[in-house]
C-alpha cells in the first residue's frame, strides 16, 4: 500500500473516534435535550453570522467613507489646479527676482528718484534681520521733501516693477500746507537676501551621517 493510502486511513481512523463519541453521547440524549442543543446550536451559528455580516458592512461603509473623502480631496486639487500653477509661477518669478546677491537698496532707490527727477533728502538702513531659514531681510528708511503725487506713484511703482524684488513696507505722507499740492514723504522699502549654503559644513554632516551609517 502506498504511503498517500496510508495516510488516508490513518485519518480515517482519527477522525472516526470523535466522531463515534459525538454520535454515542447524543443517543444517549434525551429529546428534549437534543431540541434544546439544537437550538443552542442555530442560536450560535446565527449570531456568528450576524456579527460577521455587521462586520463587513461595517467595514465596507468606512471605506465608502474615505474613498468618499478622496474622491472631494481629488476634487478640490482639480479645481485650484490652476491657482497652484499661478502661484507656483509668481513664486519662482519672485525668487528670481530676490536673486543671490545681497540688494543694494540706496544705489536702487537712488537711480529711481533720479529717473523721476526727484530727490532723496535723507536715508538710513536698518540692520539687517533673519527672515525664517531662507532669506534676509533688508530695510531702508527714506525721506523725500517736497514732492507731488504722480511724482511719488512713478517713483514707487518704478522701485516695485524693477528686475530687484523691492516693495514699500511703510509710507507716511505729510501734506506740505505751503504748497497745495507737494507733499514729504517717509518710506521704508524692503527687499529680501537669500542665504548662502555653507557647503563645506554641507559635506562635513553628509561625511558625518555617511560614518554613522557604516
Amino acid at each position: 500500500m502506498s504511503a498517500l493510502g496510508n495516510l488516508r486511513q490513518t485519518v480515517g481512523r482519527l477522525a472516526r473516534v470523535p466522531a463515534a463519541y459525538f454520535h454515542a453521547e447524543w443517543e444517549r440524549m434525551a429529546p428534549r435535550t437534543r431540541r434544546l442543543f439544537v437550538l443552542l446550536l442555530t442560536t450560535v451559528v446565527s449570531l456568528v453570522l450576524i456579527l460577521g455580516t455587521t462586520a463587513a458592512f461595517s467595514s465596507i461603509s468606512s471605506l465608502e467613507e474615505e474613498n468618499g473623502h478622496i474622491r472631494d480631496a481629488l476634487a478640490e486639487m482639480a479645481k485650484h489646479h490652476d491657482d497652484y500653477l499661478e502661484a507656483k509661477t509668481r513664486n519662482a518669478v519672485m525668487d528670481a527676482r530676490i536673486g543671490n546677491d545681497p540688494p543694494q537698496l540706496t544705489k536702487d532707490l537712488e537711480a529711481a528718484a533720479l529717473g523721476e527727477n526727484i530727490q532723496i533728502s535723507e536715508s538710513s538702513e536698518r540692520p539687517a534681520a533673519p527672515v525664517g531659514k531662507r532669506y534676509i531681510q533688508h530695510d531702508l528708511d527714506v525721506k523725500l521733501h517736497e514732492v507731488d503725487l504722480q511724482s511719488l506713484s512713478k517713483f514707487m511703482r518704478r522701485i516695485e516693477t524693477g528686475p530687484r524684488f523691492i516693495y514699500f513696507s511703510r509710507v507716511s505722507l505729510k501734506h506740505r500746507y505751503s504748497e497745495q499740492d507737494k507733499l514729504d514723504a517717509e518710506l521704508t522699502a524692503t527687499a529680501f537676501e537669500k542665504v548662502k549654503e555653507d557647503k563645506s559644513k554641507k559635506k562635513a554632516d553628509a561625511a558625518k551621517a555617511t560614518g554613522k551609517k557604516e
